[in-house]
Formats: structure tokens, sequence, C-alpha cells
């Protein structure tokens, strides 16, 4: 027997199907995503020692060259690492203009030097002439006061030739001292406005390390008596070396203060360019040390990761940073001796995210 649905009865019978149906379908919720992160154990045994600053070899004075004047390079006769002699011409510009004034300028001298020639012939015949009541007084101070303005425009003229033969001479660039190009930018076909340096220079005789130096490191390199300082090259070695200058105002792009280190080494063993470090004398301990990568940046203020042991969480931790180097981060507070702490991927992780653990 066909049984049949009350009318009412039908748009209920649909709603529910269709919650049935939504109820099966439905996802299982997604698993915590697990991230692997490689840690280290924070050690305050290796914080004892005094901080460290990258540098590199660099002469104590170096100039950068420029045209005095401008115009196009035509030839280039050095290249960077040559060392030169002081008044060796570097590169040259275009000077075809510069020689078509300067000669010019010599045109109007020689029409200066005839003027006065005439000049003087004038006045001596006007004083020959009012010796014999020809002419009067008056027209011999005209012709004395035309002699005076012929030898100022002669002077006028000399020195308007001497500039221009120093506009000539500008367009050689000529090495100001004894040394090493260390860089070069002038190339022929360039056109370079007068003042833009196109060379830098380290001259020969002292040798001594630049480093940029932190802000929070100011103090203790300021108030350093020496520093110790190694090359790459032969870390074996170690010099003396004591600080000469530290600039007041830090640099715009990197925030770091630049220092210049004198170095206690013979003249041989410093070559321009070498990689060095300088260290700080040690003091007391200060904290822990941590790799650079697990230092997390933002907005000026320093935090690691630490993970908890029993769940394997990660959670962000303010840090104070007390020193720095190119590959280490020594903190004065902020993790506990034993933490575990990330050090790879630490700008992918967020508060309470699970992990696995791989070795450092």
């Amino acid at each position: 027997m066909k049984t049949t649905l009350p009318a009412r009865a039908a748009p209920a019978l649909i709603a529910l199907t269709t919650l049935l149906l939504a109820a099966c379908s439905e996802a299982p919720p997604p698993a915590d995503e697990v991230r692997p992160v490689r840690y280290t154990v924070a050690d305050a045994s290796g914080a004892a020692a005094g901080a460290r600053l990258p540098g590199e070899v660099r002469a104590r004075t170096e100039s950068r060259l420029a045209f005095r004047v401008g115009g196009k390079i035509v030839e280039k006769y050095v290249m960077a690492g040559e060392h030169v002699k002081k008044g060796q011409v570097l590169a040259r510009l275009d000077a075809s203009d510069y020689q078509l004034e300067q000669a010019a300028k010599a045109a109007q001298l020689s029409a200066a030097e005839a003027d006065l020639l005439q000049q003087e012939t004038d006045l001596k015949r006007a004083r020959e002439l009012l010796a014999k009541n020809f002419v009067s007084q008056a027209q011999v101070d005209r012709q004395e006061n035309g002699v005076a303005a012929a030898r100022a425009r002669l002077t006028q003229a000399r020195a308007q030739l001497a500039v221009s033969r120093n506009q000539t001479g500008y367009a050689s660039l000529v090495a100001d001292a004894d040394g090493v190009i260390a860089e070069i930018s002038a190339e022929p076909g360039s056109v370079v406005a007068a003042g833009a340096p196109v060379a830098r220079l380290a001259a020969d005789g002292e040798r001594e390390v630049a480093v940029a130096v932190p802000e929070q490191m100011l103090d203790a390199v300021r108030g350093a008596k020496s520093f110790s300082v190694s090359l790459w090259a032969n870390g074996q070695t170690a010099y003396p070396g004591t600080l000469r200058e530290l600039a007041a105002d830090a640099d715009p792009a990197t925030r770091t203060y630049a220092a210049r280190i004198r170095v206690a080494a013979p003249a041989d063993a410093l070559k321009l360019g070498m990689t060095a470090t300088v260290a700080l004398p040690g003091s007391a301990n200060v904290g822990v040390r941590l790799p650079l990568t697990a230092l997390l940046d933002e907005k000026g203020r320093h935090y690691v990761w630490l993970i908890d042991k029993k769940t394997l969480k990660v959670g962000r931790t303010e840090v104070k940073v007390a020193a720095l180097d190119d590959k280490s981060v020594t903190l004065a507070a902020g993790v506990p001796a034993g933490s575990l702490v990330a050090t790879a991927g630490v700008h992918l992780l967020r508060d309470g995210q699970r992990v696995s653990l791989l070795k450092e």
C-alpha cells in the first residue's frame, strides 16, 4: 500500500535530510602544525669572554679623488688595486673646450699687451708736445689715465689666462699621495660633474682596523684601554690595539658608530682589505651566549623563542643584549641557563606553536 505524506511535512523532511548530509560531510578539525626547529641549550659558561667586533684593515689616510671640473672621461690609466705615485695621472677628461678657452684668454692677453704699449707710446708723445706747448696738461693727464687702465686690463688678462690654464690642468685627475687605488669608478665615455668622486686612494703609511660599533657597546669600546686584534688570514696571532677614533653620530643606514683601532703590528702583517676581529677585554659573566640566528628583532626590541621541555611548545621572550659579533650574541637577561632556544627560522614561529627538535 502506498503511503502519502501530508503536504506540510514535506519541507521539514527535506530540511532534516539536508542537515544530516551536511553533518556527515564535515571534515575533521585540522591537526595542529608541528614545525621542526633547530635548537641549542643556553649556556652561561661562554659568556664571560669579552665581546668581539668584525672589522677590515684600512689605511689611516684615505682620499676620495674627483675632477675639479666637469666633462667626459676619455682615458683611464689605472685599475683598482694598483700602487701609484704622487702626481701620477689616473684619468683624463676631454679638454678641448678648456684648451679653446685658454687660447682665447691668451689672445686677450696679447691684445692687452699691445694696447698698453700703444698707450705708453701715446703718453710719451703727449709729454713731448706738452713741452712745446702744443697740447694742454689735461690731455696729458687723460693719456696717463689711459696707460693706467691699459695696465689694469693687462693684469686682468694675465689672471684670466692663469685660471684658464688651471682649468685645463684640472682635466687630468692626479694622485695627491703615494698609495693604492682602493676603488675607481672612472670609465671612458662617462660624463662626470665637478667634485663627483671617481676614485678612492689609500695612502701609504699606517694601517688600522675599521669597525662598526653597536650602540649598546659604545661605553665598553670607549672605556676599553686596549683590544686584541686577530686576522682571519693568521688567526693564531693576536696584536694589541688601541682606540684612535670613535664617531659621535651613528650611520643612518646601519645605526652603528664607525671606529678606528690602531694596531701594533709589523707593517707587512696588515694588508688592505684583510678581515680582522677586534676583541674587547674580558668581563664578568653577564649572561648567556647564543648563535646570532636565535635573535629576533622587531621594532627595535630583541626576542628569542624558548622551547618548553614538557609540551614542546615555543614562547617568545624579550631579552636584553649585552654584546654581539658576527656569529653570536651575548644576553644580559631574559634566558636562564639550560633553557632550550630555537636557533633557526625564528621569524616563522608563533606563540604556543608545537615543534619537533632538530639538534643544532
